[in-house]
């Protein structure tokens, strides 16, 4: 996902930076210019199963679906037959299922992110209902439920590792707050003895137990760090709490940790009668329509699951080698394919071991090299050949596993200097200090260059081929669940011959971001930056000097927004705009003025430009009559 605390950067950017150029001019045009070319992926993400009974009280599941496009839903099933209805969300930005809870009564309770909502689907009201805000401006995104003795619902949250639960009979939400006072994440599980641990995360992952008669929380168990020890937390099948860790194994007792030679085996999931398991056949491929289940008796059927689903979001726009559009949809992760002279727009399926999306794309030797979150993995795809995914080499496209111990979020990836494909990260959840990698096609060597700026993350590349140097804005974020250490991003260059930093500097405003890169038609380098301004930078690598600056059009800049047109001039992105910029003088002009309509840029192809408008693939024609 885009980082959610771009916004708050940008949202009071009125002011900008015209000491090198004429005002920005304004060409302003309507939603007519643009036009559609359809929703690429058609896909669901974090699916929940659970076996339930219906209003009548016959045996069914029910299947929690979330979507990128469109609010979450669920489907009621018919074990026996497949068929199924399906229940759609009203509530607004409740997208994702992410935390799902079959409770004793036969409700299924849905956390629904990023709205922060507790959703109920009660078999006995036959339909999905909102039971309302979870805990408004402290959970926007559940992290996980679990149901007590009283038939209480106790709900873990991020974005303050909120603690709240929820009382069925009284319909209130009773607010018990952080559990932790630095980290973002909590996972609750109810212990016999009534107490309520979370496991909390990401920055020191460990384990916090509150008892609710007493209102205390103490810290319990190893405290752990993100990237070099793991840490669990999960009910054994006696009911019992045990805390799994790469330190030890523990029973939790009260506010104690005892440790145990191993953990018991896990709690139960629910079944139905007669029934040995249910799942999706074809969950590896995140399609999630073949929906299987085996019984007791050793058979099994296969239900294909027609349900309609509203799309997928797109996160990535590049152009192939080969005069085709590919991207990426995000949760699930699938590559698509449009084709500009057949005008075919094809789902490829996926592209890569990772399951959220591609961050960045980049051509080498006739390739697309793909780098995707989760963990940064890196994979390579030959449109010429037949496609199929897999680890050896003769796959296509084939998965290079990770690019490095650290990185998470590939935000940029470059081919060319060295031979190599080189990407700029930010880091793993709960790590500071994204890295820039690189690897080599030839040998399949990976080499990473760890903190190249400190606590910053490496964010957005463009080489400087005539200086031999990689330029590297970077970010003052960090992985997920951190707060930023540094307070200014800057420009680096890297000399990939000499292995090292040989300048960095910023601009003289705050900045949070340089969010784009790109060598001009002129040999300078220009770029977006994200911070106290809205503006477009020059900077000249033969002085070393930022030269110069423009404000831009309304709307915030998009990552990888920048790109060289035809007629050498400079296209760029806002979220309300499309833009050009002459080298020359600096003059920008706003061709395109259409409102939130952008959201993910994408190249020019031949008289066309294109970009994204959440699941819908979108183009306006630039050049030409």
């Amino acid at each position: 996902m885009r980082l959610l605390l771009i916004g708050m950067w940008i949202a009071a950017c009125a002011t900008a930076w015209p000491a090198c150029g004429e005002k920005a001019a304004s060409a302003k045009a309507d939603e007519s210019r643009l036009r559609d070319i359809g929703v690429p992926v058609r896909s669901v993400t974090w699916v929940q199963l659970h076996a339930g009974r219906t209003r009548g009280g016959e045996p069914c599941l029910y299947v929690a679906m979330g979507q990128t496009g469109d609010n979450l839903f669920v489907l009621q099933v018919d074990p026996q037959t497949g068929k199924f209805r399906r229940f759609a969300s009203k509530v607004a930005s409740t997208n994702y299922p992410r935390a799902t809870l079959m409770g004793r009564s036969g409700r299924l309770y849905i956390g629904a992110a990023y709205a922060g909502r507790l959703l109920c689907f009660d078999p006995a009201k036959d339909g999905l209902e909102d039971l309302g805000a979870i805990h408004p401006g402290a959970a926007t995104f559940p992290c996980q439920m679990d149901e007590d003795g009283e038939g209480r619902i106790w709900i873990g949250s991020y974005s303050m590792a909120d603690l709240t639960c929820y009382d069925p009979a009284s319909k209130r939400f009773i607010h018990y707050g952080r559990m932790d006072p630095v980290d973002m994440y909590a996972f609750p599980l109810i212990n016999t003895d009534g107490t309520i641990a979370c496991l909390i995360g990401m920055t020191r992952p460990h384990v916090v137990v509150f008892d609710p008669r007493t209102k205390q929380k103490q810290v319990v168990g190893p405290v752990t760090t993100a990237g070099e020890q793991t840490i669990d937390l999960l009910k054994g099948i006696d009911g019992r709490l045990c805390i799994r860790s790469s330190v030890g194994n523990f029973r939790i007792e009260g506010t104690k940790a005892v440790p145990v030679a191993a953990v018991p085996t896990p709690w139960p999931a629910a079944t139905l009668p007669g029934v040995q398991s249910f799942f999706f056949a074809d969950a590896e491929d995140q399609i999630y329509r073949k929906l299987e289940i085996r019984k007791a008796d050793g058979t099994a059927r296969t239900f294909k699951l027609d349900y309609a689903a509203d799309g997928s979001r797109i996160f990535c726009l590049h152009a192939g080698p080969d005069g085709c559009l590919y991207g990426s949809s995000i949760l699930p992760l699938h590559l698509f394919r449009y084709c500009p002279r057949q005008g075919s727009l094809a789902d490829l399926g996926r592209c890569s071991s990772a399951g959220g999306e591609a961050y960045s794309m980049a051509n080498f030797q006739g390739k697309i090299f793909i780098s995707a979150y989760s963990r940064a993995m890196l994979s390579v795809f030959d449109p010429r050949r037949p496609y199929h995914l897999g680890s050896r080499p003769e796959d296509n496209p084939r998965d290079l596993g990770p690019i490095d111990a650290i990185s998470c979020r590939p935000r940029s990836t470059l081919a060319g200097p060295l031979g190599r494909v080189w990407l700029a990260s930010v880091p793993i959840s709960g790590r500071w200090g994204g890295a820039l990698s690189c690897y080599d096609p030839t040998t399949e060597k990976k080499t990473p260059y760890y903190r190249l700026c400190g606590d910053a993350s490496c964010y957005t590349l463009a080489h400087l081929e005539s200086e031999k140097l990689l330029a590297v804005g970077t970010s003052i974020f960090g992985g997920s669940g951190t707060q930023p250490k540094v307070k200014q991003a800057q420009l680096c260059l890297w000399d990939y011959q000499a292995e090292r930093k040989v300048w960095e500097g910023t601009l003289d405003h705050p900045v949070a971001m340089l969010n784009a890169l790109l060598v001009g038609p002129d040999g300078r380098l220009y770029g977006t930056a994200i911070g106290e301004r809205r503006e477009l930078f020059v900077f000249d690598p033969k002085v070393r000097r930022f030269v110069g600056g423009v404000a831009l059009p309304p709307g915030n800049p998009l990552d990888l927004g920048l790109q060289n047109g035809p007629d050498g001039k400079i296209y760029g992105f806002t979220s309300d705009s499309i833009y050009r910029l002459e080298p020359s003088s600096l003059r920008l002009t706003e061709v395109i003025r259409a409102p939130s309509a952008f959201d993910i840029a994408g190249p020019i192809l031949g008289s066309d430009i294109y970009f994204a408008t959440g699941q819908r693939l979108r183009a306006a024609k630039l050049f030409g009559d």
